[in-house]
């Protein structure tokens, strides 16, 4: 069983098939890969970012105009450490972290609600490297799915 035998969205199947394709038998493909021209069906799902070390610190290369319009906020050459929903941003470390210290692929399914807001997304978190060794990007592919949950006043 692989990632993609759980991943639901279309889009995201898409886009995953699109990463191994470009990897190949490579471990990790690099950013230079990946041409935006080549996944236009989902631009506004793509967020790029770049893993820095010691410390481990991730920063957004660039935010994806749906995660824009949906969280309210533009990452967009930010640091994660100014993520203003502070659950999330501990969530979305803890995934990327994991993608880097287990070195492959990663998918997830959440219901995450922040500041009275819930959100309920599918996504893929996918490494990249320059030079096949040392993880230098992660690009996340995200698909939000609408969530009816009341949310009881204070």
């Amino acid at each position: 069983m692989t990632i993609l035998d759980d991943v639901e969205s279309p889009i995201l199947r898409r886009f995953y098939q699109y990463y191994l394709e470009k990897r190949g038998d490579r471990a990790f493909p690099a950013r230079a890969d990946l041409d935006p021209v080549d996944f236009a069906y989902a631009l506004g799902d793509i967020t790029l970012i770049e893993v820095e070390y010691d410390p481990v610190r991730f920063k957004f290369r660039l935010d994806g105009s749906r995660h824009v319009e949906r969280f309210g906020f533009d990452l967009t050459g930010r640091s994660l450490d100014e993520f203003p929903y502070p659950e999330m941003r501990q969530a979305i470390f803890d995934s990327y972290k994991d993608v880097i210290d287990h070195r492959e692929p990663r998918r997830y399914f959440r219901d995450l609600e922040s500041s009275g807001r819930w959100f309920r997304y599918e996504t893929l978190l996918l490494p990249l490297s320059r030079d096949g060794k040392v993880i230098d990007m992660i690009v996340s592919a995200i698909s939000f799915h609408d969530l009816q949950i009341p949310i009881e006043p204070n």
